[in-house]
């Protein structure tokens, strides 16, 4: 869960402490990049919040098609928040790599750089529904609405609303590594559900037996391409085996590249190109199969829990 503003504040200054102690040459560059760090913040804070200024000049309609588009259109406090996170990140994780082995602060360190990255995985997820044709005005509307909340609260990001939902989603995977097994995934998606709230539950039920959605996931808690998950499954099948391990399953594919790459404990921005990954795969097949009734899924278990979210609203 994200870290909160006044925690993450006495954590840092816990951790120069001890840098002060321990490291005096690594201690002195991170105060540098800190006192930047602030000046980026008080950057950002110059420009007003982006509602106050939309609402007044634009209809949420016309605010749907520019948060949609491309980045010449993004107002420059979102850019400035944009520099400032990815600062951020960069100095956690130069933290991170320091004091990982010390829970009291690597701990810490790796959820506030896991809510950063879900920040900047969140601004694709809903700038991909917001492309999305199939998706309805209203729930796009609802969606553009949340994107200027995210910015305009990208400083305290546990208050935009959708936000705690996906990012639950991510830390959740991040605690329940794939086994395998079977590749039915049921072990994993039960798992998974144990750390999810209510909502999520609500969303498996209704989705029902909807293959987008299962197929989707499956990807997502196998951290396989929907392909990768068939082929393996065809081996099983014709090897007559009951299951499969990691160490198995890597050895099997041998030479054989994965569409995805492994997710990194250490390095929880790996999740942001997890999504990308997953996301430009579902853009292939868009385009290969068109409408042709293939079972591989066209739009990630971020975008379709997303839209399902903001259809309950």
């Amino acid at each position: 869960m994200p870290v909160s503003k006044e925690n993450e504040n006495e954590l840092i200054a816990q951790i120069l402490a001890y840098l002060d102690e321990t490291h005096l040459k690594e201690s002195e560059h991170i105060k540098n990049e800190l006192a930047w760090l602030e000046t980026l913040e008080k950057v950002t804070l110059h420009h007003p919040e982006i509602r106050d200024g939309w609402e007044r000049d634009t209809s949420l309609d016309t605010l749907t098609r520019i948060l949609a588009s491309n980045t010449l259109h993004i107002p420059p406090r979102v850019m400035n928040l944009r520099n400032y996170l990815v600062t951020k990140l960069h100095i956690f994780s130069t933290l991170f790599a320091i004091l990982k082995d010390i829970s009291a602060f690597g701990v810490p360190l790796r959820a506030s750089m896991l809510t950063i990255t879900s920040f900047f995985t969140m601004e694709k997820v809903y700038s991909s529904c917001l492309r999305d044709n199939f998706i309805s005005k209203e729930v796009k509307n609802r969606l553009a609405d949340e994107l200027v909340s995210l910015w305009d609260n990208g400083l305290n990001i546990k208050k935009a609303c959708f936000f705690g939902y996906l990012e639950q989603l991510w830390v959740a995977r991040d605690k329940t590594p794939p086994t395998y097994g079977t590749m039915d995934g049921n072990s994993e998606i039960i798992r998974l559900s144990m750390e999810m709230p209510e909502e999520w539950d609500d969303f498996l039920k209704e989705q029902g037996d909807d293959k987008e959605t299962i197929n989707a996931l499956l990807e997502f808690v196998f951290g396989l391409s929907y392909e990768d998950i068939v082929r393996e499954r065809d081996r099983l099948s014709r090897a007559k085996m009951q299951s499969v391990n990691e160490s198995e399953l890597k050895k099997v594919f041998g030479a054989i590249e994965f569409a995805y790459t492994s997710i990194k404990s250490v390095d929880p921005s790996r999740f942001y190109d997890f999504f990308i990954e997953r996301y430009e795969k579902t853009l292939f097949r868009k385009r290969i199969f068109m409408e042709e009734a293939s079972e591989a899924p066209k739009r990630t278990i971020e975008e379709i829990y997303l839209e399902y979210l903001a259809s309950k609203v």
